[in-house]
Order: C-alpha cells, then sequence, then structure tokens
C-alpha cells in the first residue's frame, strides 16, 4: 500500500469516528487543528495549485494553514482547480446556505459532507455519481475523481472527447486555460513600484543638441502647482525652446511669465474642457520637437536636452522617459511603454500618462495630426493612440518628471455646471470604437440570411452567463441557423475557464476574450466583426430566454417599418419588467413600460409603434447595426440602447416593436457595477437629445393596456449619487371596463399559483393550468392575469376585481379590501386550515370527499370542483398511438421513491421517464430529460403505449384527481394509476387501476390494448366527454357564475 493510500485510510478512521459531528454555525465543533487535518487528508485540496495562485512555496500542511488564515473579506484563492466556492454556494438549496452561514464554503463542505453537492460548473457530479457508484466515497464523486478517476482516465463531463482511449484529467485542462488567461493579462502597467531597466536607448549626455522643442504648458487650476512647473521648464538648458501656454483662467495668482523667454505665447483654454486650449496650443507649436506637460508636473534639470539629445542619436521620432508619483510609493513610476500598434486592451491612464513623458518629432506629429477636438476627455488618448501606432516610443530609463500631488487640469469638480459631457473617460470607448473597428469593412460583409447572431457580452460572471448561452442553443431560431457569439470583458481565470468549455459543448458558439473590462457598449460593439448573420440580437448575459423566443422576434424584422424589435422581458418573479420604452408626456427620461405589471397586460402592447427599445435583448438589422457603429460607448451600463434606437429613428423611418409572444427572464442588477454610473448617463442622454427628439408617448402606451395616466410622481432619489434627475413615474388607474354580451361585466381576474416565476415556474404544471385557465376566462369576456408566488402582493393588486387562488403548496391569505376571493384547493389538502378557508368569500375544492368531509366539520361552505384539462394541448389528433415511448412518466421525483416507478422498474419494463430529482431514484438510463415542454406533453401522450399516473397519499384518501389523468385522457392515451375516490367515475375504463407490480406489467403487455382500455373509437369518445365535461372553458363558466353570485350579494353589478 503506497503512503497516499495509508494517508486516506488514516483520513478514513478520523472521518468514521467524527462521522456523528453536526456543523452549526452558532456553535461550530471544528478547532484549527480540526481544520487543518481536514484539509490535509481531503483528495480534493490541491496544494500546489494553492501555492500558485497566492505566489508562494508552501508544502501542504503549511498551505492548508495558509488558507485557514485568508482574510475572507479580500477575494481568496481556490483551494482545488475543481473546486468554484461561487458556484458551489449557488447551488446550494436555501437551507443549506442558511446552515453555512459566514463559513467558508470549501471548509462547509468538508465539514458536512456534501458529497453529491456539484462543486465545479464543468464536473458532473450526478453522472460521474451514476457511472461509478461513489455515494459512499470520501468526498463523493468528485473525491474518487481525484484519487482515482483522472490518473485512469474517467470522464469529468460530456463534453471532453478521448485522447487515446483516456479522456484528459479535467485538472490539467482548467491549468492550461488558467496559463492561457495568465498570457492574457501580460503587457504594459501603467504604474510599477520600481523601475526596471529594460530596452533603453542611449542618453547622449554631453552631446549637443540642434533641435527646437515646443514647450506646451497646460496651467491647470493650481495657482501653486503652475508656479512649479513653469519653474522646471524655466530651468531646463542646453536645448533650445519656444513655450506655448494655454490659461483656462483658473490661476489669477501666477503672475507674469517673463522668465520662460522671449516671444512665449498664451492660449485661451475652457476651465471645463481640456481639449479646446490644448487644440490651439499644438497648432501653433513649431519646433522640430513637441513636449507637453500639464501644471503639476515639475521637469528634472536637463531633462529636456537628455532627450532631444537621445531622439537626435537614435533618430526615434518619439522618446519617453520615466514618469514618478512620489507621494504614491507602492505604485511609483510610469515606465511602460505601449507596444508597437496598441490594442484596445491597452489601459486608457497609460496612454494618457504618455503623453507628459514624451518628445514628439514635429514630422510625426505633422504625419497623424494634433489632438482631435470633438472626443472630450478622450483627445489624449486619441493623441497618444495614434502617435504610437506609427512610431515606436523609446525609453530612456530615467526620471524626467515628477507629478505632484492635486493636480487637476481643469475646474476643480464642485465648482463645474452639472452635466460635463465633456469630462468623462469613456470618451476613450469613443476612440476605441473607432480605432479598432473598421466599420467600413464590416460595411462591405454580405451577412448570412439564414443565420442568427446572438452577442453576449459578459464580465467575471459564469453562472448566468452559461444558462443564457444554455437557453439559446436549446430553443434554437426555428429554420435559421443561430450562431452565439460571448464577448469576455476581462473575466476572472476561473470564469474564463468555464467560459472556454462553452464552444465544446456547443459548436455554434464562439467566445471573444478581452483583457479588460470595455462595459456593456463597447463589448457588443468589438462583438460585431466576429457575427455572420444578417440578424443580430443583442442579449444581457443575465437573462434567460424562454421557448420560442426567436422566431417571432426575427419575423418581425421581416417588415421594413419595424426597425428593431425586443421581446418581452420579464422579472424572474414573472411579473413584467419591460414591454418596451415610452417617454413621459411632459419630456424627461424614459422608462420601462409595464414594469411590475402581470405579462398578460403586455398583450395589448403587439403591434404598438414605441420609439425605444430596451438593450437587455435587442433585435436589429446587421446593416443597421453597422451603419450606426453599434452602440455609443459614451454611455457606460445605461442609456446607450434609447441613444441607439434615436439614432436609427434619425437615420430611417419607421417604428420599435415589442413581440409579446417572445418571452426572456431579465435577472436584472445581476450584473456586477450594473447601475454604478447610472445618474451620469442620464445626464449625458438629456444634454444630448432634450430638446431635440422627444417622443413623450407614453399615454398612448398606457391606453393601449386599458389605463389611464392621472398623474405624476418624482421617481427614485431626488438627491445623492443614486440622483434619478429627469425621471418620473405615472400614476395610473384602470380605465372605465366596458360590459360584455349578456350584461355580464368585465370583471379583471387574478389567478394566484404557488409556482415560481420563469424560467423555473414553466416546469410547473400550476403555470400552465392557470395560463390555460386565463384564456378560458378571456373567451367569456374576462380579463384574467396570472400572479406567480412572489408577484401575490404587487403593486398594482387593488385593480383586481376577482382574486382566484389555486391552493397548492403555498398559502395565501386573502385581504379584506372589497375584491372578490376565491379558493380552488387542487393539491395538499392537509396543508389546509380552517382559518385560511374562513377567509376565502368562497372555497372550492378538487376533491369532493375533502369538500363534504371539511364542510362539516369546519361548519364552511365548500363546494367541489375537479380539476381540468385544455382541449387545445391535449387532444387525440395530436399523435398517432403507439408511435411513441412504450410506457411514460412525466413529473418529478418529490425527493422521494414514488411507488408506481419502483415498481415499473422492478418489474423490468421499458420506462421513460422526464423529469428532474430522479437520479438517486432509478437508474440513469430511464431517465430521458429533466424535463417536457408543456407544448409537447399532448402528443406524448397520444403516442405512448401507457401512461403512468400517481397521487399524493392525501390526494387519494381525499378524492382529488391528478390533473395528470384528465390531460392523459383528453389526449387519448391509456393510463395506468394508483387508485383514489371516484375515478371510475370519471374515467371509465379509459384508466386502469393497478394494485400490483403484476397489475403493472399486465395492463402494458397485453397484446390487445383494446381489450381493458376500449377501442380507438371509445377512446376519442371519452377524450371528448372530457373536454366537454372537464375542459377550462366548463371550468371558466362555473367560476364566473361564483362571482357573480358573490358580486350580487354586495350589491354588485
Amino acid at each position: 500500500m503506497d503512503d497516499e493510500l495509508k494517508r486516506i485510510a488514516r483520513g478514513g478512521l478520523r472521518r468514521g469516528r467524527d462521522l456523528a459531528r453536526k456543523v452549526y454555525n452558532d456553535s461550530p465543533l471544528y478547532g484549527r487543528a480540526d481544520d487543518v487535518r481536514l484539509l490535509v487528508d481531503c483528495p480534493l485540496f490541491d496544494h500546489e495549485w494553492y501555492a500558485e495562485q497566492v505566489g508562494e512555496r508552501l508544502d501542504r500542511k503549511r498551505a492548508a494553514r495558509h488558507y485557514l488564515e485568508q482574510d475572507p473579506a479580500m477575494p481568496l484563492a481556490q483551494p482545488s482547480p475543481l473546486f468554484d466556492p461561487e458556484f458551489f454556494v449557488a447551488r446550494l438549496t436555501p437551507r443549506l446556505r442558511k446552515q453555512m452561514g459566514d463559513q467558508d464554503p470549501f471548509l462547509y463542505w468538508l465539514r458536512a459532507e456534501l458529497w453529491l453537492q456539484p462543486t465545479h460548473p464543468l464536473f458532473d457530479t450526478d453522472g460521474y455519481t451514476e457511472r461509478r457508484k461513489t455515494e459512499r466515497f470520501y468526498g463523493g464523486a468528485i473525491g474518487h475523481y481525484v484519487d482515482r478517476g483522472a490518473r485512469n482516465g474517467r470522464r469529468a463531463n460530456d463534453w471532453m472527447e478521448q485522447v487515446d482511449g483516456k479522456f484528459p484529467d479535467l485538472r490539467d485542462w482548467i491549468r492550461a486555460r488558467r496559463d492561457d488567461w495568465l498570457a492574457r493579462q501580460g503587457g504594459p502597467q501603467t504604474w510599477r513600484p520600481a523601475i526596471e531597466q529594460g530596452s533603453t536607448v542611449p542618453v547622449g549626455r554631453g552631446r549637443e543638441t540642434t533641435g527646437t522643442v515646443s514647450v506646451i504648458v497646460d496651467l491647470g487650476s493650481s495657482d501653486e502647482l503652475a508656479r512649479q512647473t513653469l519653474d522646471s521648464v524655466a530651468a531646463q538648458t542646453g536645448v533650445r525652446t519656444e513655450v506655448v501656454v494655454i490659461d483656462r483662467g483658473l490661476t489669477p495668482e501666477l503672475g507674469n511669465l517673463d522668465e520662460l523667454g522671449d516671444g512665449v505665447r498664451v492660449v485661451a483654454g475652457d476651465p471645463d474642457r481640456a481639449e479646446v486650449g490644448v487644440v490651439a496650443a499644438f497648432a501653433q507649436a513649431s519646433g522640430d520637437f513637441v513636449a507637453y506637460v500639464a501644471g503639476g508636473e515639475v521637469w528634472r534639470p536637463g531633462r529636456l536636452a537628455r532627450l532631444v539629445a537621445a531622439a537626435e542619436a537614435g533618430e526615434s521620432p518619439l522618446v519617453a522617459d520615466v514618469l514618478e508619483r512620489p507621494w504614491q510609493p507602492e505604485l511609483r513610476f510610469a515606465v511602460d511603454l505601449p507596444p508597437a500598434s496598441p490594442g484596445p486592451d491597452v489601459p486608457g491612464p497609460l496612454m494618457r500618462v504618455l503623453l507628459s513623458r514624451l518628445l514628439i518629432s514635429a514630422p510625426l506629429l505633422a504625419e497623424v495630426g494634433g489632438p482631435r477636438g470633438d472626443i472630450g476627455f478622450g483627445w489624449a488618448y486619441d493623441l497618444a493612440l495614434r502617435l504610437t501606432s506609427r512610431a515606436e516610443a523609446a525609453l530612456v530609463a530615467e526620471v524626467g518628471v515628477e507629478r505632484l500631488q492635486g493636480i487637476n487640469p481643469r475646474r476643480p469638480r464642485h465648482d463645474r455646471l452639472q452635466p460635463d459631457p465633456f469630462d468623462l473617460e469613456s470618451w476613450e470607448d469613443v476612440v476605441r470604437n473607432r480605432a479598432f473597428i473598421d466599420w467600413a469593412e464590416l460595411a462591405s460583409r454580405t451577412p448570412d440570411p439564414d443565420v442568427v447572431s446572438i452577442v453576449i457580452p459578459t464580465y467575471d460572471d459564469s453562472i448566468l452567463t452559461v444558462g443564457a448561452v444554455e437557453a439559446v442553443v436549446e430553443h434554437g431560431a426555428g429554420d435559421k441557423r443561430v450562431e452565439v457569439v460571448v464577448w469576455d470583458n476581462g473575466s476572472s481565470a476561473g470564469v474564463s475557464a468555464v467560459l472556454d468549455s462553452l464552444p465544446l459543448r456547443f459548436p455554434e458558439v464562439k467566445v471573444v476574450h478581452s483583457r479588460v473590462n470595455h462595459n456593456f457598449a463597447l463589448g457588443n460593439d468589438f462583438a460585431i466583426p466576429h457575427v455572420t448573420g444578417e440578424t443580430v440580437v443583442f442579449l444581457n448575459n443575465d437573462t434567460t430566454a424562454l421557448e420560442g423566443w426567436l422566431e417571432p422576434l426575427v419575423a418581425a424584422l421581416a417588415e421594413p417599418e419595424v426597425l428593431a424589435a425586443q421581446p418581452l422581458l420579464l422579472y424572474p418573479s414573472g411579473s413584467v419588467q419591460s414591454a418596451g420604452v415610452v417617454f413621459p408626456t411632459f419630456g424627461g427620461l424614459p422608462y420601462n413600460m409595464l414594469a411590475e405589471y402581470p405579462r398578460e397586460d403586455a398583450a395589448a402592447l403587439e403591434g404598438h409603434r414605441f420609439s425605444a427599445l430596451t438593450g437587455a435583448a435587442l433585435a436589429m438589422r446587421y446593416r443597421d447595426v453597422v451603419s450606426l457603429q453599434g452602440f455609443d460607448p459614451i454611455f457606460t451600463n445605461g442609456m446607450e440602447d434609447v441613444d441607439l434606437c434615436h439614432r436609427l429613428a434619425s437615420i430611417r423611418s419607421g417604428s420599435f416593436r415589442v413581440v409579446t409572444s417572445a418571452e426572456v427572464v431579465h435577472h436584472e442588477s445581476k450584473s456586477k457595477g450594473r447601475f454604478a454610473r447610472a445618474p451620469r448617463n442620464r445626464l449625458i442622454y438629456l444634454d444630448r437629445w432634450k430638446g431635440k427628439l422627444e417622443p413623450r408617448d407614453d399615454v398612448a402606451a398606457w391606453a393601449a393596456c386599458g389605463y389611464q395616466v392621472v398623474g405624476r410622481a418624482a421617481a427614485g432619489e431626488p438627491t445623492g449619487p443614486a440622483k434619478t434627475y429627469a425621471a418620473t413615474r405615472p400614476i395610473i388607474v384602470p380605465m372605465p371596463r366596458a360590459s360584455v354580451h349578456e350584461g355580464v361585466p368585465q370583471l379583471r381576474w387574478a389567478i394566484k399559483i404557488s409556482a415560481p416565476g420563469a424560467p423555473e415556474g414553466e416546469r410547473w404544471g400550476d403555470t400552465h393550468f392557470a395560463r390555460a385557465l386565463a384564456r378560458s376566462l378571456g373567451r367569456l369576456g374576462q380579463s384574467a392575469v396570472v400572479d406567480h408566488h412572489y408577484e401575490w402582493e404587487r403593486p398594482n393588486g387593488q385593480d383586481d376585481d376577482v382574486v382566484l387562488t389555486l391552493r397548492g403548496l403555498s398559502r395565501y391569505f386573502p385581504s379584506p379590501d372589497g375584491r372578490i376571493n376565491i379558493g380552488w384547493v387542487i393539491s395538499h389538502p392537509d396543508a389546509v386550515t380552517r382559518a385560511e378557508a374562513a377567509g376565502f368569500d368562497r372555497l372550492l375544492a378538487a376533491g369532493p370527499r375533502w369538500a363534504e368531509r371539511m364542510s362539516q366539520r369546519w361548519g364552511i361552505r365548500i363546494d367541489p370542483l375537479l380539476q381540468a384539462t385544455d382541449p387545445e394541448q391535449f387532444n387525440p389528433d395530436r399523435a398517432l398511438p403507439d408511435s411513441g415511448h412504450p410506457v411514460l412518466f412525466v413529473g418529478t421525483s418529490r425527493d422521494v421513491e414514488r411507488p408506481i416507478i419502483h415498481d415499473a422498474v422492478a418489474a423490468g419494463l421499458p420506462l421513460s421517464v422526464y423529469g428532474h430529482g430522479w437520479e438517486p431514484y432509478i437508474p440513469r438510463h430511464h431517465i430521458k430529460a429533466q424535463h417536457m415542454p408543456n407544448a409537447r406533453l399532448g402528443a406524448e401522450y397520444r403516442a405512448a403505449g401507457v401512461v403512468l399516473n400517481d397521487h399524493w397519499a392525501d390526494m387519494r384518501e381525499y378524492g382529488f384527481i391528478s390533473n395528470r389523468l384528465f390531460d392523459a385522457v383528453a389526449s387519448g392515451a391509456r393510463v395506468i394509476s394508483d387508485d383514489v375516490a371516484g375515478l371510475r367515475d370519471v374515467f371509465g375504463d379509459t384508466v386502469q387501476v393497478y394494485e400490483s407490480p403484476d397489475d403493472l406489467v399486465k395492463w402494458s403487455s397485453m397484446p390487445d390494448p383494446s381489450v381493458v382500455f376500449g377501442s380507438e373509437e371509445h377512446i376519442r369518445a371519452e377524450a371528448a366527454r372530457i373536454h366537454c365535461d372537464h375542459g377550462f372553458d366548463a371550468r371558466a363558466r362555473s367560476l364566473l357564475d361564483i362571482a357573480l353570485e358573490e358580486r350580487a350579494k354586495r350589491g354588485l353589478s
């Protein structure tokens, strides 16, 4: 037995001794020594990986101690390439997350022995557990893989390919991706703690200089600093100079400039805009060389002569020395030079500082041109970029410039008027957009009309981004091909590795990495050269596209009048996040239409002509994107989408559309730093568009939805860093509703369900049950919306006339506020209490036996109302019988071993299961998918040989017939179910009751199923009867009668 196995054996004995320990926040049972032992004994703890991250040489025990001493407030080094703390925590259940508290995630995983909990997004914990049977192995699947599986070439996931008959070690793959990431991080830095002597030019001391230098002095805003700068310029010897001074009028006590010699020229500058005076000063430079210095930068004696001598000796058109900040010793010296033809990832500060270090030859300056006056703060970056793109700067590795603390060439910020659109670092991004994207070349391309290009920019997030990509790829684009371009805005090494796996998983995905964060606008723009499709869809990484989202967007652009289209954006809770962008009647900032309203309200906006859309999910034509040169990066993560729409509307006639049938869930504000510059973006927008293009169209949009605007209120914070300036919110009231046929009032119904919002809620039967019922109510002239669990108390709930609660897992307490409250218990009757039942005006139950018993026990009227089905989705014409799975079950495991499934597996039936949570209970080959879309369900039921069904124990006892039975029989399926009171009365012999595994085998294996299930004609007749008696139209009629009856009791018409 080798030493490694001995160590694991000793660890196993120790863990056996501690097996009974439980971990709680308020009384930790592990001391420091225990934690060290846990880490040392854990095969997943990779001390070499950890030591590499912290930059130290550590053995295993020292690495464990070092890990425990990390500052939790700082970004933590990962203990293993296969443990991602953020991913691990995100996958914990709320209960486990609460139990973990502020413990270190890796230590918590070890202490609680959560071996079935996934630890890394690239390792398939469930699949490996199923293949290797590792439930009882220390560390579970990941422990087994690290200890044995990797060296034996076992599969870690389903996308890595074999090499020489073995799967590569996932840890090696991640290390290689980290090496790639480290290689991208190389490059020049703006500041260093010391001067490193690199490749330099000879200084040329003692050499007589012949050239004249035009020195441009920008006095700035401080008399004291400007005086020190001027004195250092005047003290330069050994070289002829001419001085051009930029006077912004901010240094009134500076005095005369006689010490600078004869012929000093003064150029008037602008106190708030640096580029105005700079452009004029550079235009007056007539020397052989040009040097720029800002007030507060002090030249060392002889600095100018050294640079001129070096330039003349080496015939270098660009020479730079070192700039020092003595007041910041840890990052003191600006030494690095940009590479030849610097790319967009070269830091802007390095380029700006470079101008203060450069000596520029006049011919080179004439070739590239002087500073530009139309790019605000970006003038210095732009000029340095053009210079270094034409000539490589030579370095004189000596300090020539000292920058004093407090330098500020413009008026102090607190003295400036807002907005100041020219004092923005994002002007440098405007320069990058122009310099590094060849828009003319892109315009010459012919995009592929059969390709839809999805652009997803992301910054340091893998969980949401991978989810966004998976949803896009899963749903596709109908007849067109989807390509996905993920633009990585400078993510960390761990996130970058996960993103690199996407092209291996999905051939239609390409990932492009940047070393720095270029933010939303420029990140999207940089992705455009990588797209090939005629349709471009900009999609936030914090989104989840729902089924059928893309085809309607593409179809909308087929209409020439439509400039761009967006889907209906939903919050994860289920309410609307954005149904387009509208503008207040009296001007000001736009806002998202129908925010926090039910999704059903947006249906009225289909075809509505909008003036702008949101960029979170925006479909455009490729040629329009290129002609506009993409988003304007002067905006930083806000308002660039509205600005883009305005610019598009300025060059082409038309309007914008919200395609309400296309839905995307937007996990808004999940992106890091998403709203950091929102106030500034709003000021830029107002400065650009106020008084020029103000649609003022919100009243018409609200009217289309049945509401009227009766007033305005201030939105957001009126003061402070989060102030919203010209933002308002409308005060909305419903328009009077008209009566429908036969005098029945058009009521607004709110259907409350326990299901969460999308995308998770799309897998709940309650969601589709409620939507089908809402459609049936609509056919009766009613207006119905569905409120998912977290939208039960939405702000506009008082607009509802009737609240219908479909009582499932969660309890809803009706408010005595004048609305009619109807409760319908469709499942989990044991959870309903008398107090809850008494809160409803009327209570209904899908279990007749429960309704009768509880009515007698509680003295409350409870009427029976069975569940129902949707004939549009569930009918015999959806598929041919016996053309699908021989034995089918659709449903989750409920985290229990469901008897009918256990018996079917034990009997060896050809069972196909769709649903999540089954891995611990049945062999993996029976699990066909984690979910079956509701749109496919009716066809799959009809095509199956038999469909299996079961009930909760309390539902069987009280006669709650499963909704699955109504759907399956309505589809024309043969069904086998456990027994429940009233089953035969409703379904006859189309549902067979099983009492033993032998029954399952008998009913599912008959040569002629019609003997027990009836002929095809009989099955169709039974389906038609279920449609008529138990369709949602029938239930809607009953519910409307009850609501009208209750309204009549209150004297309401």
